[in-house]
């Protein structure tokens, strides 16, 4: 009993998964909450014995089940009066909100407004079709229980600040930060390089800064930001004023996309990061060219892109997950990356798998999000957005979850150009595995 105890359904392999006793797997399952089952059961592919293990476990365990799990109270087993909240009806933020909590949770709509103390609106545009009695309105204004009632915001909630844009992706990310991992995650994918305190330094997909101002300030070093999105680079720019970084992290914006200008002189970098930013550009070729040009020799470029398992996209998880991103996606395999690296004087140091590592940082920031819409006030036009996001970082989270999408870390060193770069033939890497095992 003390394995099974061990087992962690939500993090373990496709292939241990897929071998899993049932045993086993039903007695993981009594450690997971019901939400937690119901994401486990969205994201994951299960066996027909699974899914049926599954089953039988949540009829026997009704209490599992995504809004079932109020416990009896212990006066005489009868069940505890439910706790009071404040119902609020829905109007079209709320609405969008819950919507995306249940997407995201594998819940259902009702179940996740019954939780939150809110009552949908349930197609009431479909009955204003029907002219009220006269009397129904003073009947609605004389009795506070109605829900037309109270159709203003709950009192708790009105002084709440109204969240744009910017504060949604601070809520999610982190402060400063418009991406996954904060600063801890940030600074460890850059520990690879060796920063120099008098070396420039190029971030090509900042966003609100906080990664480049993290690594500006652990390494001692200037980092210039170019962002295409205008609205995150004057955003990103105000923090590192604020920060005091304007100088060592500046960020500029770049709404109509680079140019050969902003890689010029040449071999002015000593190293270029991207994070999560190049399976979006076709002309990938082009893009490494343009970043080799502008770094120096034994300059580094350092990225993370999501990268494809296998050469087509074959998979249903994948394709949600190209239709759900804002802008078409060109997804690469490693062995895509590797010969357009080399074939472009890059010398490949390391490729690191970091699938495993990012997507608990992607659940972290939706739960802690979670958690912050209590009393959040939000625009429709913020709302909206939110869905849009929601839904984007919801496919990548299923697509990684099936193992067909990866997340890569990638170091390469620029070589001169009168170098040949190449990768070590198969029986130069089995030798090399022999001489690290006897090293070992």
């Amino acid at each position: 009993m003390s394995d099974t105890a061990l087992v962690n359904l939500a993090t373990v392999g496709s292939d241990e998964l897929q071998a899993m006793p049932v045993a086993v797997f039903t007695s993981a399952l009594e450690s997971m909450s019901g939400d937690a089952i119901a994401r486990f059961r969205r994201m994951r592919k299960l066996s027909a014995t699974h899914r049926q293990a599954l089953e039988k476990y949540l009829v026997e365990h009704p209490e599992k089940r995504p809004g079932q799990q109020a416990a009896p109270d212990s006066d005489g087993g009868r069940k505890s009066a439910p706790k009071k909240t404040r119902s609020t009806e829905t109007g079209f933020v709320m609405e969008a909100l819950l919507r995306l909590i249940a997407w995201w949770e594998g819940m259902d709509t009702d179940d996740v407004a019954r939780a939150k103390g809110v009552a949908r609106r349930k197609k009431k545009k479909k009955t204003k079709k029907v002219k009220a009695p006269p009397a129904a309105k003073p009947k609605a204004i004389a009795e506070p229980a109605v829900p037309a009632a109270t159709p203003a915001a709950a009192p708790d909630a009105s002084d709440a600040p109204l969240l744009g844009r910017i504060d949604i992706i601070q809520k999610l990310w982190g402060e400063g930060f418009s991406l996954p991992g904060g600063p801890e995650f940030a600074v460890k994918l850059m520990r690879p390089l060796a920063f120099e305190k008098d070396g420039l330094y190029l971030d090509l997909a900042p966003g609100l800064g906080g990664a480049m101002r993290a690594v500006a300030k652990t390494f001692g070093v200037t980092v210039k930001g170019l962002e295409t999105d205008a609205q995150l680079a004057a955003a990103g720019q105000e923090m590192s004023e604020q920060a005091g970084a304007a100088a060592m992290a500046p960020i500029l914006a770049r709404p109509d996309g680079f140019t050969a200008d902003d890689f010029e002189p040449k071999g002015r970098y000593a190293a270029i990061f991207m994070r999560e930013t190049l399976f979006a550009v076709e002309d990938r070729a082009s893009m490494l060219a343009l970043v080799g040009r502008a770094l120096r020799d034994g300059g580094s470029l350092m990225f993370t892109d999501f990268v494809l398992a296998r050469d087509e996209i074959d998979d249903d998880m994948l394709v949600v997950w190209q239709n759900a991103e804002a802008a078409p996606v060109f997804p690469w395999t490693e062995a895509q990356y590797r010969e357009a690296l080399e074939g472009q004087h890059y010398n490949v140091d390391r490729i690191e798998d970091l699938t495993a590592e990012y997507l608990p940082l992607i659940h972290a920031g939706w739960r802690h999000f979670h958690d912050c819409l209590q009393n959040a006030k939000l625009p429709p036009e913020t709302a909206a957005m939110l869905l849009r996001e929601g839904n984007a970082w919801l496919a990548r989270s299923r697509a990684l979850e099936t193992g067909m999408l990866r997340l890569l870390h990638v170091h390469a060193l620029r070589q001169p150009a009168g170098i040949e770069t190449k990768a070590p033939s198969g029986e130069e890497r089995g030798a090399e595995a022999e001489l690290v095992d006897a090293a070992q």
